[in-house]
Parts: C-alpha cells; sequence; structure tokens
C-alpha cells in the first residue's frame, strides 16, 4: 500500500475521525440551536471566534485520541490485535509529535479567542493527559471523567456565550450518563486485555456480573430521563428522540441483566453509539424556524 494511503488510514484509525467530527457537530448545533439562539444565524456562522473554538476543540480531542493509543499500545495488542497493527504504521515518537503539535495548534486558536479560553483548553489537555497517564487506572474515576472529558467542548461554549440554559444542561446530562454506560460496555468488552495491563475498572473490581447490573440500573434511570424529557414543551420536536430512546435503553438494560438474545458487548456498544449520534442529530429539531434559517443561509452560499 503506497505510503500516503497508508498514514490516511493509520491517522483515521488513531484519532477516531468519526467522534471528533461528532464533537464538532455537536458544537456547531448547540450554539445555532441552543447557546447562540439570540443571534440570527448568519451572524452566528460568520463569527470567526465560534469556528476558532469548534477547532480548538477537534484539535484537542484528536490530539487525546494520540495520547491515548501512546499509553494504550501493551493492552491494544490483546483487546485489538487488528487494529494495533494499522495504528502500529505510526511509531510512540511519532504519536507524540503529533499530540504536542496538535495541542500548540489548538491552543493558538483559543488565545486568538481570549484569554479565557486559551486557559480553558490548558485545563482540558492537561485533564486529558492526567486521564490518559493516570486516572483512567483508578476505580470509577476514570470512566466518570472519560464520559465528562467527551462533553466538555460543550463547557468552552457555555463559557464562550456566559449563557446558562437549563435544557442543554438537562441533554448534556443525558448524554453525560449515555457515554459513562458506553465506557463500561467498552470495559466489559476488553476486560482480558485490561486485566493485563493491571487497570481498575468497574468490572475488573467489582467483576462482570455486577458491573452488568449497575449498567442496566444507570440505563434504566437515563429511560426514567428520557421519559421526563418527552414531555417538556419546551423541546420542540426534539422530544422525538428522548421517547423512543425509552424504548432503546430498557432493552439494552434488559439485555445486560438476562442475555436473552445473547447481543454482545460490542453491538450494544455500536447501538448506544448511534444513538448518541441521533441525539446530537435530533437537536435540528429543537427549533425548526431556526432550521428554516440554517437552511437558508446554507443555500444561499
Amino acid at each position: 500500500m503506497p505510503s500516503v494511503k497508508r498514514n490516511l488510514l493509520t491517522f483515521f484509525s488513531v484519532t477516531r475521525l468519526q467522534n471528533t467530527l461528532l464533537v464538532v457537530l455537536a458544537q456547531y448545533l448547540s450554539a445555532i440551536f441552543i447557546l447562540g439562539s439570540t443571534y440570527p444565524v448568519a451572524d452566528l456562522l460568520q463569527n470567526l471566534e465560534l469556528h476558532l473554538i469548534v477547532g480548538a476543540s477537534f484539535f484537542v480531542v484528536t490530539a487525546g485520541y494520540l495520547i491515548n493509543q501512546y499509553y494504550d499500545h501493551p493492552k491494544d495488542l490483546i483487546n485489538r490485535p487488528v487494529k494495533t497493527v494499522i495504528d502500529g504504521q505510526w511509531s510512540l515518537s511519532s504519536l507524540m509529535r503529533g499530540y504536542l503539535l496538535l495541542n500548540l495548534i489548538a491552543f493558538l486558536m483559543a488565545l486568538k479567542v481570549s484569554l479565557l479560553a486559551a486557559l480553558f483548553f490548558v485545563g482540558y489537555i492537561t485533564t486529558i493527559w492526567l486521564y490518559s497517564h493516570r486516572i483512567r487506572s483508578l476505580f470509577i474515576w476514570g470512566s466518570v471523567l472519560s464520559a465528562f472529558l467527551a462533553v466538555s467542548p460543550i463547557v468552552a461554549l457555555f463559557l464562550y456565550y456566559r449563557h446558562f440554559e437549563p435544557r442543554i444542561l438537562l441533554f448534556a446530562s443525558f448524554l453525560f450518563l449515555l457515554l459513562w454506560v458506553l465506557v463500561q460496555l467498552k470495559d466489559l468488552n476488553n476486560l482480558k486485555g485490561d486485566l493485563s495491563s493491571g487497570l481498575h475498572s468497574l468490572p475488573i473490581q467489582l467483576g462482570e456480573s455486577k458491573t452488568r447490573n449497575i449498567t442496566a440500573g444507570i440505563l434504566l434511570v437515563l429511560a426514567l430521563l428520557g421519559l421526563g424529557l418527552s414531555l417538556r414543551t419546551d423541546l420542540g420536536q426534539m422530544q422525538l428522540y428522548f421517547s423512543t430512546s425509552v424504548a432503546v435503553l430498557v432493552f439494552v438494560a434488559i439485555e445486560l441483566i438476562f442475555s436473552f438474545m445473547g447481543v454482545s458487548y460490542l453491538k450494544m456498544r455500536l447501538l448506544l453509539k448511534f444513538w448518541v449520534l441521533l441525539g446530537t442529530l435530533s437537536i435540528l429539531l429543537f427549533d425548526l424556524n431556526r432550521l428554516h434559517q440554517l437552511k437558508a443561509f446554507i443555500f444561499a452560499l
């Protein structure tokens, strides 16, 4: 395989580009439909500072995947041998250089916005490194911090717009718990490799059966939260997402407890990752008038 194609394949594999692009999409939709809803859509999307914040988030998250790969290499040889062979096209020193370069670009972009934005991203970068280097191996704290880091780019928009919106807080809480469940499913699926690497994940500390039951309990709590959100009239047509979420979450919870269909952890995780994507896209239904403005702006380009 030519080196350019090989490097592109490695880049997509290591950085999980689909995940970072989902972060970018979530930030733009949150800014347009919720946090920046007092601004005309055209003015919002022509604001350079918004694009700088989103760009900085993209580079920091991408760098986070590089540093995770740097530290994850030994256990990934056990958990994901095929993917690790692809990722191994880049040396550990190359991963570290890429990590430092992307974080530097992110810092400079954030500094262009404001000193507060730059300090936020310095804290975000530091926390990701601490998670990868040390915290992820700690009981409970690793999975909690992993889910928190995933929703942190939205916090950057909170700080920029200085707009506290209870509805986005509820959605972020729903997303946080859903991401925590995804971490547990990943840990259940990677139990063998994590055990050999000396990690202290929930399945290792409490056992597979108890972890399944705890995760199922969180899913049922999520289903109740989704039911409550589906009854809110100030969420627009986004209610449809939360009402249908109840059935999906209950199904996965029951499957975790009883395994009546023998669905694997990987398939459960893929289903819930798809549901995160749908949740992000459902923000488009939050305000149909804003959606029409967005369409008009796009077609006017």
